[in-house]
């Protein structure tokens, strides 16, 4: 097909939406978790981060006004954070971020055999990013091996996760 920007693609970009939402929603609760903790340095980053994925939602947003696409908020339950330690957390914001980089594949997928160019474009700087924060947090994983639990495994974390974030 050769069209372009005929909203084939709107429902999928409004899911898009919802999702850095989603996102950001869960990065506000688990930044709670650390609070609840005493991590302040993790806090920070995962502040950090919500606000990130409150710009990737302002960036769908935009896009969808600017083609004048209807936009549809979604109902969302309050997020769960399920984690004991910090590896978990960590581990349940990765498997977060590849949630939203299989969605974002599919629909850059989608807009390439629909034709639609511009969407195509538009969803590629999103794809370089999801591949940066899947790397990132995969680091952190890492990091947080290294450490591993001893008695001040959570002071060392959260060290290292304020380095990481710019905090310090």
């Amino acid at each position: 097909m050769t069209v372009t920007n005929s909203g084939a693609l709107a429902p999928q970009l409004n899911e898009l939406l919802n999702g850095e939402m989603e996102a950001a929603r869960f990065y506000f609760q688990a930044a709670a978790w650390c609070n609840q903790r005493n991590m302040a340095g993790c806090q920070a980053f995962l502040l950090a981060q919500a606000t990130e994925e409150l710009d990737h939602m302002r960036r769908f947003l935009a896009y969808l006004f600017d083609l004048d696409f209807a936009v549809k908020i979604a109902d969302m339950q309050a997020p769960e954070i399920q984690a004991q330690t910090p590896r978990e957390l960590f581990a349940a914001i990765l498997e977060t971020e590849k949630k939203v980089t299989r969605n974002i594949y599919a629909a850059t997928t989608r807009a390439e055999e629909e034709g639609d160019h511009a969407t195509f474009e538009f969803l590629q700087w999103f794809v370089r990013e999801q591949r940066e924060e899947e790397t990132q947090f995969s680091d952190i994983l890492a990091k947080i091996d290294l450490i591993g639990e001893g008695p001040h495994a959570l002071y060392f974390i959260d060290q290292e996760i304020s380095r990481i974030g710019g905090a310090e």
